[in-house]
C-alpha cells in the first residue's frame, strides 16, 4: 500500500478490523502510518476495550481515526438473536426526548465519541436526516444509557455466517 501512496494512487492507508496488537505491528514496520481503522461498531458492539483507538479522541498514539461499520446494525439475514437498534426502547426514549429519529440518536452517540461515521442511504429524507445531527447533543445520562446497551462480541453481526462457501 505504501507503493500506492508513493505512486499517487491513494492519499492515505487505512486498516480494517485490526486489533491493537496488529495495529502496533503495522506501526512498527510501516514507513507510512495508517490513518484510519474501520471496525464493526454500533450501540450493541462498542468495542470499548478492544483498542484505545475507539475510545481516546481519535488517537492511538499516532492519530489513527476510528471509523465504524453498521451504525444501525441493519444487515440482511442477520441472526435473529440480535434486536433491531432502531426500535430499541432505550434509543426510542432518547429519540423522543430530543424530538429526533432513532437513527439520529445512534449517529450522534458515535460522533460524540469522536468516531467517524459514514451512514449509507439512498432515500433523500434519510440522507437529510443523517446530516441533521450536528445541532443537538446527548447529555451524560443519554450517553450512559446508550453505553449500557453494549453486549460485547456476542452482538457482532459481521461474522463467518455471512461467508458462503
Amino acid at each position: 500500500m505504501e507503493e500506492q501512496v508513493d505512486a499517487g494512487r491513494t492519499k492515505t492507508i487505512g486498516l480494517s478490523n485490526f486489533n491493537i496488537r496488529q495495529i502496533n505491528r503495522i506501526r512498527a514496520s510501516a514507513r507510512i502510518q495508517p490513518s484510519c481503522l474501520q471496525v464493526e461498531l454500533h450501540a450493541h458492539l462498542q468495542q470499548k476495550g478492544a483498542c484505545p483507538v475507539l475510545s481516546s479522541k481519535q488517537d492511538c498514539g499516532s492519530g489513527i481515526l476510528a471509523s465504524r461499520v453498521s451504525s444501525f446494525q441493519q444487515v440482511p439475514n442477520k441472526p435473529a438473536k440480535l434486536p433491531d437498534l432502531l426500535h430499541d426502547p432505550v434509543i426510542t426514549r432518547i429519540a423522543e426526548k430530543h424530538k429526533r429519529s432513532a437513527a439520529q440518536i445512534l449517529l450522534r452517540y458515535l460522533l460524540q465519541k469522536d468516531i467517524v461515521v459514514i451512514p449509507k442511504s439512498v432515500t433523500p429524507n434519510r440522507i437529510k436526516e443523517n446530516i441533521d445531527v450536528f445541532n443537538f447533543t446527548l447529555d451524560e445520562d443519554d450517553e450512559k444509557a446508550v453505553g449500557d446497551l453494549d453486549k460485547g462480541d456476542t452482538a457482532r453481526i459481521f461474522g463467518s455466517y455471512m461467508m458462503k462457501g
